[in-house]
């Protein structure tokens, strides 16, 4: 009995550390996401491609909503202010 008891609790352990890892690359992974897409709005622009800067904008802009709070948390270091004027910068080409 005290056998399973440990066992139950060196499982609990092991799924709440390795449930803290796989959320942490989710964030990063989430994040590089955003980065890409922050670099085809770029190019968009760049080519006058106003549909799909705005596109791209309002896709980035939903990514980065989504995962603000948790980044915010865990990489205080980041501009997100600045990010977010970036992505808000696409905008801008969508009233035309």
């Amino acid at each position: 009995m005290r056998k399973t008891l440990q066992r139950c609790w060196l499982l609990l352990l092991l799924s709440c550390s390795v449930s803290s890892v796989v959320q942490a690359q989710t964030i990063d992974q989430r994040f590089f996401q955003v980065q890409l897409l922050l670099d085809q709005i770029q190019l968009a622009a760049s080519i006058g491609n106003t549909a799909g800067v705005c596109a791209l904008s309002r896709r980035a802009n939903d990514r980065f909503l989504d995962i603000l709070p948790a980044l915010q948390r865990q990489r205080p270091g980041v501009d997100h202010a600045a990010l977010q004027e970036r992505i808000l910068l696409g905008f801008r080409l969508c009233d035309r």
